[in-house]
């Protein structure tokens, strides 16, 4: 998959001048009482030190409450919660694999088995965590009334966009705000902010849809990233019930839902974002291939090996 769109750090802003601040939310705005989790690991107070400081510039008006993520590495998690092991024939359906060879050069598994049984590998301990954090957060969102923002904490607000010039608080709030009366409208159960892969307008398997298209959201049929949604209740009850356990990684997971059309999932597009736009959304990630705690079991675009986290090798 091509990287998300590039962070302010990333680029030369076009001008010194700082960007303009969001205001708040009038009393009728559907981002009225919105709230929004922080997804963090307590081990990494910078990351969640650097986005609260980026939230508060940016979007006052958000409140924000920090979320502890499960660590993988330490924490206890249930396998009827998460399970232990997941196979990629559903997410080779998107996602383009290659064969995996060993150290000698021994061919592993061909790119044509990833498909068909598929390859079986263990979560990474930084995935599973990551799914169960995601997994805890949708039981908060079930127990309540009203949708709630996921951020992960490595979520930009600030960054290049498709259409040039920087995305600030401004844009993203009056952007979201369009994004959640659309989504209303619709009965969405997720809106995705942040997005990479296969929507209307570029879908892969699904059936285009005719007539006007849409302006600032369009039916997501599998995308990957979570770095920022927004989940309604419903939406969450939906994601509890098959995740019984959840066995894929969490973005593969919420995605094959919304395929099998047992979610129904949008994409929220930023002014500028075009049907050949392959990643869009109002926010992006900071460093989506470095600083990251999340290892990829299959290997990623982030490049991690894909035979350490194989579940068994042929002839094993």
């Amino acid at each position: 998959m091509p990287l998300m769109k590039k962070p302010a750090a990333a680029v030369r802003e076009r001008s010194r001048s700082a960007p303009p601040v969001a205001a708040t939310p009038a009393a009728e705005s559907p981002l009225k009482g919105l709230v929004a989790l922080l997804l963090g690991l307590e081990r990494r107070p910078d990351r969640r030190q650097r986005c609260e400081d980026m939230l508060s510039k940016e979007v006052p008006w958000l409140q924000t409450e920090f979320f502890r993520a499960t660590d993988g590495k330490v924490d206890t998690i249930p396998d009827d919660e998460v399970s232990q092991t997941w196979n990629t024939k559903n997410n080779s359906l998107y996602g383009a694999y290659e064969e995996v060879k060993d150290a000698d050069g021994k061919v592993l598994h061909t790119a044509e088995e990833f498909a068909d049984p598929g390859v079986d590998y263990k979560f990474s301990p930084g995935e599973r965590g990551c799914a169960h954090s995601h997994y805890r957060m949708w039981k908060r969102i079930a127990e309540g009334k009203e949708p709630m923002l996921i951020l992960e904490d490595d979520v930009q607000l600030v960054f290049e966009r498709t259409k040039g010039g920087m995305a600030s608080g401004a844009s993203f709030t009056s952007r979201l705000q369009l994004g959640m009366q659309e989504a209303t409208k619709k009965k969405a159960d997720v809106l995705y902010l942040g997005w990479s892969g296969h929507r209307d307008g570029n879908f892969k398997h699904m059936q285009a849809t005719r007539g006007r298209k849409n302006l600032v959201v369009r039916r997501a049929e599998y995308v990957w990233t979570t770095v920022a949604y927004v989940l309604w209740p419903e939406g969450a009850k939906k994601l509890l019930a098959a995740a019984s356990p959840m066995n894929q990684p969490v973005d593969n997971f919420m995605a094959w839902e919304a395929r099998e059309g047992r979610l129904d999932a949008y994409v929220l597009l930023d002014d500028g974002d075009t049907d050949d736009t392959w990643s869009g959304g109002i926010v992006t990630q900071l460093d989506f291939v470095g600083d990251s705690d999340i290892r990829k079991s299959d290997g990623g675009d982030q490049g991690h090996d894909p035979t350490e986290y194989l579940a068994a090798t042929k002839g094993a």
